[in-house]
């Protein structure tokens, strides 16, 4: 049901009665977006009528929705929508998931909001993503998650080292693990002696236990 919710909840407990052209004009009577939406996609009935309800309802969420699962929807109009919504999320799924978006547009909009989560978002689903803009963004938000997922797609040995500096800073044991557990060209043996460091008796099993080149396997006998 996510990330629907309730409105998927009204769309399946809706009018049973009604033919299709009565509630599609009760939709339109009601100027509302989000059964506009599901009509739209269950009925492909003059789908045309249903956005032009998202569109004066200036519906953000289904504007991306009706581009990403209706057939011949305007995809131009539906993202003038979403970028006047200011609405990141849905700017970023956009530019990330509507092969006909203006993919360039949008991407310049995620990163003058310099928000990490959809920088994140972009590096992650979208190939033509410019790399070299969005890391400079990330590495200054010195958040271990955000740095983790960066490093996930690196391989010069220096940047990666840089991000594992971040992290053991940062003071985040669980992403020292993981950086040692899941990047290749990590240090391990450098991020076993914070981990070390912190007297954290839970997470220095944790070490032990899922990082393999680990040479504290006798913590695990602590306790």
């Amino acid at each position: 049901m996510e990330p629907f919710g309730s409105d998927y909840l009204r769309w399946i407990n809706r009018d049973q009665s009604l033919t299709k052209e009565d509630l599609q004009q009760e939709i339109i009577k009601k100027q509302d977006a989000a059964l506009a939406y599901f009509f739209a996609n269950e009925f492909g009935y003059r789908s045309y009528l249903m956005q032009q309800v998202i569109l004066e309802k200036q519906n953000a969420k289904y504007a991306f929705f009706f581009a990403q699962n209706v057939p011949n929807a305007d995809i131009k109009v539906l993202q003038k929508i979403v970028i006047i919504s200011n609405k990141m999320e849905y700017i970023t799924n956009f530019a990330c998931f509507i092969p006909k978006a203006n993919y360039k547009l949008l991407e310049k909009i995620v990163l003058q909001s310099e928000q990490c989560q959809y920088l994140i978002k972009l590096i992650k689903h979208c190939p033509k993503v410019d790399f070299e803009k969005c890391k400079p963004i990330i590495l200054q938000s010195k958040k271990p998650s955000y740095l983790f997922e960066l490093a996930n797609h690196l391989d010069n040995p220096t940047e990666i080292a840089t991000i594992e500096d971040l992290i053991i800073a940062s003071g985040s044991l669980t992403y020292i693990r993981l950086f040692a557990e899941k990047i290749k060209q990590a240090n391990v043996e450098k991020l076993e002696q914070a981990v070390l460091a912190s007297d954290n008796t839970e997470e220095i099993k944790k070490f032990a236990t899922r990082v393999k080149t680990s040479k504290m396997k006798k913590f695990l006998l602590m306790g």
